[in-house]
């Protein structure tokens, strides 16, 4: 395979796209057009979770380095990571996309056992062909509702409406593909084997969910989950691609963000929370990912 560039994908790029934007917050973009995400010589990886529905035509993309065609009524789940690459639109086609951010993600669902098999489940099956089923009505149901509230006169808590209806739409979503997979394995239609890799994975993902960024160092991780430091980042690397250091300042930063701007406590207890030495340590932390001080943060009115 060539090496060739990839280009991250996140909420905030969806803002300068070609496409059309029906509405878009931090947190959360509806587009109904994907001209420019990606084109036909685009390689990208999704920072963020989508879903898309081809509602006209045909849509042919690779996921992960295979081929997927997406016809009218079938969906489109992208996983964070995913990679996205030879997208090719049929002339007349009509798509609905939503994008979630991974800070949404990491605010509403825990990596839990169940959390993590239907992940898996999306990585192996990211096309479903819902067509008229049961499934399908009721995610229509949420579609409709989701774009009767953007065209709605916006009113000063449009923006908490909305954040609530994706979070319906999102673990709706969970959990009919949760029932789904239940179905199947009872069946023994499509019993999904997790290798070790995707074990450990999983396992550092929910220690990583129930720290909330006390612990930033590969290290603490490695001896949690009983490896060398060297063969966990090994391990990691290998069964997502990213190295587990930037999946644990991520999380960190997403925590961090979080208390600086909904908590009432003092950068220097925020800290102290976050088990830093001191204020100082913290600072340069903080900048170091953000771009600017904890205190020019935290006064930014959007975020």
């Amino acid at each position: 395979m060539e090496k060739e560039n990839i280009r991250p994908i996140d909420i905030k790029d969806f803002k300068d796209g070609q496409h059309t934007l029906d509405y878009i917050d931090n947190d959360f973009a509806v587009i109904n057009s994907l001209e420019g995400i990606p084109d036909n010589n685009d390689i990208v990886r999704l920072e963020c979770f989508i879903i898309a529905v081809c509602i006209e035509g045909c849509i042919q993309l690779d996921i992960n380095y295979r081929t997927y065609q997406l016809k009218a009524g079938d969906l489109l789940l992208g996983l964070p990571n995913t990679i996205i690459s030879h997208t090719m639109l049929s002339p007349k086609y009509k798509v609905w996309f939503a994008g979630f951010s991974t800070r949404f993600l990491q605010r509403i669902i825990k990596m839990e056992k169940e959390t993590w098999n239907t992940a898996v489940h999306i990585h192996n099956n990211p096309v479903k062909s819902v067509g008229d089923d049961e499934d399908n009505s009721v995610f229509k149901f949420y579609r409709d509702l989701v774009v009767a509230k953007i065209n709605d006169e916006p009113h000063c808590y449009h923006r908490e409406v909305m954040q609530h209806l994706f979070s319906a739409l999102f673990c709706e979503m969970m959990g009919q593909l949760h029932k789904e997979m239940e179905c199947s394995d009872k069946t023994g239609r499509s019993k999904e084997n997790i290798k070790q890799v995707n074990h450990t994975l999983r396992k550092f993902m929910e220690l990583l969910s129930k720290d909330k960024g006390i612990h930033r160092s590969v290290s603490y991780y490695a001896n949690e989950l009983c490896y060398t430091p060297k063969h966990f980042s090994k391990i990691i690397k290998q069964a997502c691609g990213r190295a587990p250091s930037d999946l644990i300042n991520e999380t960190a930063m997403e925590q961090i963000k979080y208390r600086l701007k909904h908590s009432d406590k003092s950068i220097k207890e925020i800290a102290e929370e976050f088990n830093f030495p001191n204020q100082s340590f913290f600072g340069k932390y903080v900048k170091a990912y953000l771009g600017t001080s904890p205190a020019s943060y935290r006064s930014r009115k959007e975020e």
